[in-house]
């Protein structure tokens, strides 16, 4: 009773202030009170993250050690035995506790390299695809950001269809995930979108891309990049997959690589006879060491590697007069570091080497003794 006075005294009292004291009175004790309030706001929302990451710190060996058991341990489980064993651990199947389960069999699967068919069992009893798909028709971009990452690294291809029409969202970031994601998932046509891509390719583009296209040649499903290289009028993609052809060896590319050597854009160029050389596409050699002269010098620091990489012998003069005509250290590195371990009928390297003084010797004398990398 004493308070509520107090507040009827106080309030009163005010009203006897001037207009501008008032406001000024009122506008303090709201700030005082919002603060009050966030205050014990975030305290609740604190204790309550923390509860539940205690919870799942808790719960998290169990549900290692039944995950583990059943994907590398000796019982064969069913699916019903499976939700039946993780309820037993957790209390019950609600979202909070499917997403525990997801961030633990993803981390199992990160850290061995084990296969299992034990995965699509416990996927498919703790009925992750559910979950996620309701992830996908009622979340927030970000989240289905997110989700399409679990998507893909859970393997989830039944879901593929649900991610197509994200590859048309306005957000910039969700189409591009939803696109990776259908590279991944789709067994239909899952390179439909590469002629869709607009812009450059961010880093990480590029590794998220790539990765897709390692899963795919493992499963001896990768095919032919050579299309998209020809007819793709986005030069970023066109280098990115210009490099891929050469990293998974596309012998099948390398007339299309040929042609992109004629590219107005030197960094195609300079990818397309990295290319060559990583496919070992001897038969242009020759047209390589003609170019070498008048190229752009990023391009002549890949011919070069490309020559390296080819090693067929018979390029010793061109090596040797490379290296003479160089206008720049980092170009005379990576003759130097070529002829190395070229394949000559007598040493190049040493050859070379004998004939030099100062600092071009001194290249030589690192490259010899291994204490820098010019790599």
């Amino acid at each position: 009773m004493e308070i509520f006075d107090f507040f009827v005294n106080l309030y009163y009292e005010i009203r006897t202030f001037a207009p501008i004291t008032q406001i000024v009175i009122i506008s303090i004790l709201f700030s005082l009170s919002l603060i009050i309030t966030l205050f014990i706001y975030l305290s609740f929302m604190r204790y309550y993250y923390k509860k539940i990451s205690d919870h799942r710190k808790k719960l998290k060996p169990q549900i290692e050690k039944l995950f583990k058991d059943i994907l590398f341990g000796e019982k064969n489980y069913t699916e019903s035995e499976i939700e039946k064993e993780y309820v037993k651990i957790v209390g019950k199947l609600n979202s909070e506790n499917i997403t525990l389960a997801i961030d633990v069999l993803l981390q199992i699967k990160f850290k061995s390299k084990k296969k299992s068919a034990g995965y699509s069992k416990i996927v498919n009893a703790l009925q992750f695809d559910h979950y996620l798909e309701k992830k996908l028709n009622f979340s927030k971009d970000s989240t289905k950001v997110k989700v399409l990452q679990k998507l893909q690294l859970l393997d989830l291809k039944e879901l593929d269809a649900k991610v197509i029409p994200l590859a048309y969202s306005k957000n910039k970031e969700l189409r591009r995930e939803a696109r990776f994601s259908h590279l991944h998932l789709s067994t239909n046509d899952p390179y439909r979108f590469l002629d869709e891509i607009k812009g450059d390719l961010s880093y990480w583009d590029e590794i998220n891309l790539m990765r897709l296209l390692k899963i795919h040649k493992e499963n001896n499903q990768l095919s032919n990049l050579g299309k998209w290289i020809n007819y793709s009028d986005n030069i970023s993609l066109i280098i990115f997959l210009i490099k891929a052809a050469g990293s998974f060896k596309q012998e099948d590319t390398k007339e299309i690589l040929f042609d992109k050597l004629k590219h107005h854009n030197h960094k195609v160029r300079k990818e397309a006879y990295k290319s060559l050389g990583k496919i070992h596409a001897t038969e242009y050699e020759e047209y390589l060491m003609n170019h070498f002269f008048t190229e752009h010098e990023e391009c002549q620091m890949a011919i070069i590697e490309s020559i390296g990489e080819m090693n067929t012998g018979n390029a010793v003069d061109f090596l040797r007069r490379a290296f003479e005509d160089a206008k720049n250290v980092q170009l005379k590195k990576e003759v130097a570091l070529v002829t190395y371990n070229y394949k000559a009928k007598y040493n190049l390297f040493e050859d070379l080497k004998s004939g030099q003084s100062g600092f071009d010797r001194t290249i030589f004398n690192h490259i010899e003794t291994q204490l820098i990398k010019f790599k």
